[in-house]
């Protein structure tokens, strides 16, 4: 496998910027030519991209809810066995929720999983999280859950990928 250059990141930052342009454009901005970009960019799809996707305005197409719920798992599933059955149960549950946009596995304020999740109103996250410990009550010890109203009020910052385009690349 080839190493990423410095091309690939250039490319990966034009597209986080938007990703809809076609390569022409990117080629412009980034004072190549147009198969340059072409040929990289399939490097990249296939190595840097999981999949392309848009960003809506959550709050004005029907979501009045973001929420983040830390979770915690019980100590009996700490042991090596335990702890990869109890993250494949994890994973089997939240891939079926369609309202859950990323589940993961991390550290902080006691707890070891975080799940992303965005619902229609509070009832809709109310059933939610009563399915969440009803489903997983032999797996969690605890859950706690930042509510974030998409409705109401200004965002800080908006969520999106395209400040990420200003990062350096880690290579």
């Amino acid at each position: 496998m080839e190493p990423l250059k410095s091309i690939h990141f250039k490319i990966l930052a034009e597209l986080l910027r938007d990703s809809s342009r076609a390569d022409r454009p990117i080629a412009k901005v980034l004072k190549v030519s147009q198969p340059t970009v072409t040929r990289n960019r399939h490097v990249i799809e296939t190595r840097l991209i999981d999949g392309y996707t848009i960003v809506p305005e959550f709050g004005k197409i029907g979501f009045e809810l973001a929420v983040l719920t830390f979770m915690k798992t019980k100590p009996e599933c700490k042991s090596a066995e335990a702890k990869e059955t109890t993250v494949q149960r994890l994973r089997e549950w939240f891939m079926k929720q369609p309202n859950v946009v990323a589940a993961r596995e991390g550290r902080g304020m006691g707890c070891d999983s975080v799940c992303v999740s965005l619902h229609a109103s509070y009832p809709d996250y109310a059933e939610f999280a009563r399915t969440l410990e009803n489903d997983l009550c032999d797996l969690l010890a605890s859950s706690e859950a930042f509510l974030i109203d998409l409705k109401a009020g200004d965002a800080v910052k908006p969520f999106h990928l395209k400040y990420l385009a200003d990062l350096k690349p880690v290579q």
